[in-house]
């Protein structure tokens, strides 16, 4: 494999080098170093020219984009307070809504569109145990606690045992 190596890195180099002496039928040379030179030099200097021109486009997408955040953050076209209300219940859980409480006793709040921040709810229900499982899903796959199941995977555990067993006593009484 060292020789095969060598071998094919060599035809390589003798490859490329031929390619320095052999001829186009135009009597030039198929690759000289001037042509090398002149294609490295324009090969750089379509680099340079698309690094600059990608700088560019950065720089004026991100000045746009600050541009158009302070101009929303500075706006206030929507600068009417809402009107909300929170009250108490027997629990002592707070409730929040736009309509009042109907029992009474409700707080109104006024808020700034500006400075709300919505967060989806997640559901707690679990952590007080009194989460309901979907109708169709249930809670644990059926045959899980099954008495039968369990013993039948016990059954299969002990099987599995012997057999190993039986394959290691094999292998030890063959050396």
């Amino acid at each position: 494999m060292k020789y095969f190596s060598y071998l094919v890195i060599m035809i390589l180099l003798i490859s490329v080098t031929a390619l320095f002496y052999l001829q186009r039928p135009d009597g030039q040379p198929w690759l000289t170093s001037d042509e090398i030179t002149r294609q490295s030099r324009e090969i750089k200097e379509q680099v340079v020219g698309l690094s600059t021109d990608t700088f560019a486009h950065a720089v004026k997408t991100v000045s746009d984009t600050s541009k158009k955040v302070a101009a929303s953050i500075t706006s206030n076209s929507s600068s009417e307070a809402i009107v909300i209300y929170k009250w108490q219940d027997k629990q002592g859980q707070w409730h929040y809504s736009d309509n009042p409480n109907p029992d009474g006793n409700s707080q109104q709040m006024l808020l700034d569109p500006n400075d709300i921040t919505v967060v989806a709810a997640e559901d707690t229900a679990i952590l007080k145990g009194s989460a309901k499982a979907a109708p169709d899903m249930p809670l644990t796959p059926s045959g899980v606690y099954d008495p039968l199941v369990i013993k039948k995977l016990f059954e299969d555990a002990e099987q599995a045992k012997s057999a190993l067993e039986q394959r290691t006593k094999a292998l030890e009484a063959a050396q």
